[in-house]
């Protein structure tokens, strides 16, 4: 199977609306922050939701309010994503130090 290219896509680019796209991407929003999806799989969707909105763009399918909308849901997700990331670190490392405190006091009695 071959990737094709860019321009082939938006040539051969189907029907999508732009209030498609602005449901999937509140979709993915919505399940990353329930933990229901992973981020790095979020991140992946996220990026081909943007090719695709591209795409529209590109074809001169886009209006104003959709793409306003676009490019919000896009803001959301990206924050999203962002504070579950950091809460990942957060949590990673508050287990790091629990486990060199714990190691700290078995080493000093």
């Amino acid at each position: 199977m071959t990737r094709q290219h860019h321009t082939e896509n938006v040539r051969n680019s189907n029907n999508t609306a732009e209030t498609t796209l602005v449901a999937l991407t509140i979709q993915i929003c919505g399940f990353v922050h329930e933990g229901a999806l992973d981020t790095r799989c979020a991140a992946k969707l996220v990026k081909r939701l943007r090719k695709e909105a591209e795409a529209i763009s590109e074809t001169r399918r886009s209006t104003k309010s959709g793409n306003k909308e676009l490019i919000d849901a896009f803001d959301a997700v990206d924050a999203v994503l962002r504070t579950h990331d950091a809460a990942l670190l957060v949590a990673a490392n508050a287990a790091l130090r629990a486990t060199a405190e714990t190691t700290g006091t078995m080493q000093s009695t």
